[in-house]
């Protein structure tokens, strides 16, 4: 199958190798006068990580001679799929949608990776937006293993059953949702915690690095194999619900993000800055990022029935 990646920031280029090691043939476009050398730094890295945790798929080889990078001034592009991965900004997704009707075959498919933009607005300028979805990639793309399938109120079935064995293809499990709900599963679940987090900082009950301990070294232990609604199961629906009367009317329903909207005024913009809820430098984010991945690895060659 020959797939269109759109983008070549981290998402994109995670995906184009994905789709590569898989035995697709992948081109990628990025935009008017950028560069694709952050690109392909980035995917030797994913390769590299991948390569040292023997995770890679036995359609592995020859994937460098799959990957092609574009001109963006080339006309036509011959393509199955193409899967958008560009900044989460609405009228600029609409434009390359519009852009993906013009230049690739009428029986192409379009995906959109966006983390929670309704799909019927970033399709709103396309022509046939059956054919128009979301198959959201979780960061780091190469990595995991959930991807999340959304239809809008048009999109055609066949669509969604294409996108499924295409992401069962990339050895990944799809998560095929019923309706478009913004947000999506991942991050409606993400930022649920992401609030309550704030909230606690925000009401001084404890330190930023204890809360993200609580959650790296309690919650998450758990997290990997025991799900939510398995979690409420286990416990006994009747002590979740008394649980739930007490708890409910005291967690944090914020309707914007205070916190950070203070934190922004005073040129804090997390990582990037080097302040955030936590100072930063090169090396704490190179640490950070390293660990994270080693530990999604870890998870990978476990459900692989790789032994250490």
């Amino acid at each position: 199958m020959e797939v269109l990646v759109v983008g070549a920031g981290t998402i994109a280029s995670r995906v184009a190798l994905a789709c590569s090691l898989s035995g697709h043939g992948v081109k990628v476009l990025g935009r008017p006068g950028g560069s694709y050398a952050r690109a392909r730094e980035s995917i030797d890295g994913g390769f590299g990580e991948l390569a040292a945790a023997g995770l890679l798929p036995a359609t592995a080889s020859g994937w460098r001679e799959r990957l092609s990078f574009l001109d963006p001034g080339d006309g036509a592009i011959l393509a199955d799929l193409a899967i958008e991965a560009v900044n989460e900004d609405v009228a600029l997704k609409q434009s390359v949608f519009e852009m993906l009707e013009y230049r690739l075959p009428a029986r192409a498919i379009l995906a959109s990776s966006t983390s929670g933009l309704p799909v019927d607005a970033i399709a709103a300028r396309c022509g046939t937006p059956q054919r128009v979805a979301v198959m959201h990639f979780a960061n780091p793309a190469h990595l995991m293993p959930a991807v999340e399938l959304v239809p809008g109120t048009r999109t055609d079935a066949r669509t969604m059953d294409f996108l499924e064995e295409f992401v069962r293809g990339l050895g990944k499990q799809p998560v095929r949702l019923k309706r478009d709900v913004p947000g999506h599963i991942f991050n409606r679940i993400q930022f649920a915690m992401l609030r309550e987090a704030m909230a606690l900082v925000r009401q001084g009950v404890a330190s930023p690095a204890d809360i993200d301990g609580v959650v790296k070294r309690g919650l998450a232990l758990r997290l990997a194999e025991e799900g939510p609604l398995e979690k409420m199961d286990l416990a006994g629906l009747e002590l979740v619900s008394s649980v739930a009367t007490y708890l409910f009317p005291d967690l944090d329903a914020s309707r914007s993000p205070d916190v950070i909207d203070s934190m922004l005024r005073q040129g804090w913009r997390g990582a990037a800055s080097g302040q955030g809820f936590h100072a930063w430098d090169e090396q704490r984010v190179r640490d950070v990022l390293e660990r994270r991945n080693a530990e999604v690895i870890r998870h990978l060659r476990r459900l692989a029935g790789i032994a250490d």
